[in-house]
């Protein structure tokens, strides 16, 4: 328990050496892995594409668990999720919207460069007005992922058809509801020293983030976070729990979602804040918090900023 600043002092002598080499172990691990995709998608070249769905059966396939903790380790189990690609891209993208759009309210879609993951582009149903049920994206030559993330979606969900360069290479594909994130409460029974290690540096980067750069912090934490919401993020200590005061404006204009993170950056608490006043359950070991502020469909957030004096968050001691 962290009831003393000289203590955590002390505890940051051994803390930074061991995040340090954890920083180093996920760099390699990514590096190694993304290695062994591009080998795999080169020498797969007549790949049958489809949307793989975030699922039990898609963690079970190989590398698949690592491969999401270096490449989008900050979970959201908030959302509908799925991936498609790579593919080969000459000129153009074209995602059939109207299936998005009958699919959830609220809904984004990443665009990722291959292997880099580097975000290149994205739709979402925030802010925009489709007219057509196809809408097109003019990409440089290149090979490219989709990720999709599906929040308030509906009775029956569909993941979309895909269309590159005028042919349609992923078909709509339907999602049975009583499987939708069963998955994720088996997430933390997968947790191990592996995983352990490769997103142990994050406790003690957020720790420091006041002395270091916040830009390289983000870079770390949400390293493909939609950039469709607002994020507010931080440590946790075993035995404390997060106390929230938020302004009513920003609870009618947004959907505030919370994750807790264990060291493996693994979730083990997730649910939507409805309230103004609300305290979260005692964290029962070290960790971080995300906190995923969504616009909501129809909202009128120009009237309401998202910042600290609108959502504020505090550490309370249970002892």
């Amino acid at each position: 328990m962290r009831n003393s600043k000289n203590l955590l002092d002390i505890e940051l002598l051994w803390e930074i050496p061991l995040a340090f080499l954890s920083w180093i172990f996920f760099k390699t691990v990514r590096f190694l892995i993304r290695t062994l995709v591009n080998i795999n998608a080169n020498f797969n070249k007549k790949t049958v594409f489809k949307w793989l769905l975030y699922s039990d059966e898609l963690l079970r396939k190989p590398l698949i668990l690592p491969s999401i903790l270096v490449t989008g380790p900050r979970w959201n189990p908030h959302v509908i999720a799925a991936g498609a690609g790579p593919f080969d891209v000459k000129e153009s993208l074209a995602i059939d919207v109207k299936t998005c759009l009958d699919s959830a309210q609220s809904w984004t879609i990443g665009v990722y460069s291959f292997p880099s993951a580097k975000a290149i582009t994205h739709i979402a149903s925030d802010g925009s007005s489709f007219q057509e049920q196809w809408h097109q994206l003019k990409l440089n030559p290149g090979k490219y992922t989709l990720g999709i993330r599906y929040y308030r979606w509906s009775d029956q969900v569909d993941l979309p058809a895909i269309n590159v360069d005028g042919n349609q290479i992923i078909n709509t594909q339907s999602i049975n509801n009583d499987d939708i994130n069963g998955y994720l409460k088996n997430l933390t029974a997968r947790d191990n020293i592996f995983y352990r290690c490769l997103n142990y540096y994050i406790f003690t980067l957020l720790i420091c983030q006041k002395w270091i750069s916040q830009k390289w912090v983000q870079q770390e934490y949400l390293p493909v976070g939609d950039t469709n919401n607002e994020f507010f993020y931080g440590v946790i200590y075993q035995g404390c729990s997060l106390n929230f005061q938020i302004n009513p404006l920003l609870l009618n204009n947004y959907d505030i979602y919370l994750t807790i993170y264990n060291r493996s950056s693994l979730p083990v608490i997730w649910y939507q804040i409805k309230e103004e006043k609300h305290t979260t359950p005692v964290v029962e070991k070290d960790g971080f918090y995300l906190i995923r502020l969504r616009s909501q469909p129809s909202s009128d957030d120009s009237r309401i900023i998202p910042n600290h004096e609108n959502l504020k968050i505090n550490i309370l001691n249970t002892f």
